[in-house]
């Protein structure tokens, strides 16, 4: 049960990395908006892993280890369906967090991200809600 308590914990905090990206989003902080968007996918697809109780590497792209629950017995099928769009997603993500979070060592601002961040928030949105309702419906929270 403790798992799931930290998942929980988890995705309530990848909740508030959505919030930040949202607020980033409304103030054209568009590398924010990215950053936070990278958070929250991180947060909520490591809520999963942990509430399966799967060790996970400590790094942003946790893509792999997503990809191996799909042999997880009494995984819903509609979560087994999406893990594949998750895992790509929060491969994406990672892949962007670092130029968002230190472009300016390589002279990029932020508008550099004008036209990518929209599309990282949706992302950031659709994992989370993913993530979310696995927990929410699996372990009855």
């Amino acid at each position: 049960m403790k798992n799931i308590s930290i998942a929980k914990r988890g995705i309530g905090r990848a909740a508030r990395w959505l919030q930040s990206a949202e607020r980033a989003i409304e103030d054209e902080r568009w590398d924010d908006v990215v950053y936070s968007s990278q958070m929250a996918v991180e947060h909520s697809a490591k809520a999963v892993l942990i509430s399966l109780g799967i060790d996970f590497p400590k790094e942003h792209d946790v893509s792999d280890a997503l990809l191996q629950i799909q042999e997880v017995p009494n995984l819903p099928q509609w979560f087994r369906i999406e893990i594949g769009s998750i895992a790509d997603m929060v491969a994406e993500l990672a892949e962007q967090r670092g130029l968002a979070g230190y472009g300016f060592e390589e002279g990029i601002d932020e508008t550099y991200f004008k036209d990518y961040a929209p599309e990282a928030l949706e992302k950031a949105k659709r994992v989370h809600t993913l993530c979310k309702k696995f927990i929410e419906e699996t372990f009855q929270m």
